[in-house]
């Protein structure tokens, strides 16, 4: 028992020096390079842990929400993990073919569903979730059609469920925004960060102000 104690507290202790590496690393970062999305990045990369390490606001929010701080914020140490599973789309009209993912061309194809859970160290939990047709990328039907390249890929419209709608922003990071909406979109960047955010703009589709949201660095396995 004593044995299994010892290995937890070492690798809690792992889990706090690396979060407070990359945290100190990322508030001195340039933002706007930072949180470039990565159009051809997949769920399948995105599966495992990873750990809270920062917040951001962007000017252009700030001056339309009337925020008065912007930038990289902090967040306090091991405050949150965010755990990713893609799973194969249950939704399937046929089990064998798979989604029917365009139906002109009636081409079918197994795709993924996003299953997500945010928890806290408090042990609040939320849920975030994207089904497969949330990828605005999804559906290209074409000659050298390649399903490989075609799903799941880029950011995606996400849903996040739990007791505070704002996903205790001004708990993390100590800003309160008035009529905050909650987390609307979900990337990993070009500098493989993961990014949970809220975005005035469809930001599934095309690049825009990356709004406000809270910036995940992988936990590597040992």
């Amino acid at each position: 028992m004593k044995k299994i104690l010892s290995l937890v507290m070492a690798l809690a202790m792992m889990l706090g020096c690396f979060a407070m590496a990359e945290t100190t690393s990322i508030l001195d970062a340039d933002m706007d390079e930072l949180l470039v999305l990565d159009r051809e990045s997949s769920l399948n990369d995105w599966e495992g842990e990873w750990v809270l390490v920062a917040a951001y606001i962007t000017a252009d929010f700030a001056e339309e929400y009337d925020v008065e701080q912007s930038g990289l914020l902090a967040v306090p140490e091991n405050a949150a993990t965010l755990t990713i599973t893609a799973l194969k789309d249950a939704t399937a009209n046929d089990k064998v073919l798979g989604t029917m993912v365009d139906v002109a061309s009636y081409i079918h194809d197994h795709t993924y569903d996003l299953s997500g859970e945010l928890t806290f160290s408090d042990e609040d939990s939320y849920t975030v979730k994207s089904a497969w047709d949330e990828w605005a990328n999804n559906v290209i039907a074409k000659v050298d059609y390649d399903p490989a390249a075609s799903y799941n890929r880029g950011p995606a419209k996400t849903h996040v469920k739990g007791d505070d709608d704002t996903v205790r922003f001004a708990d993390m990071t100590g800003v309160e925004i008035e009529d905050m909406e909650t987390m609307k979109y979900i990337g990993m960047t070009t500098s493989g960060y993961l990014v949970l955010c809220y975005s005035d703009d469809n930001l599934a589709k095309k690049d825009g102000d990356m709004g406000v949201g809270y910036i995940f660095a992988r936990v590597e396995a040992e």
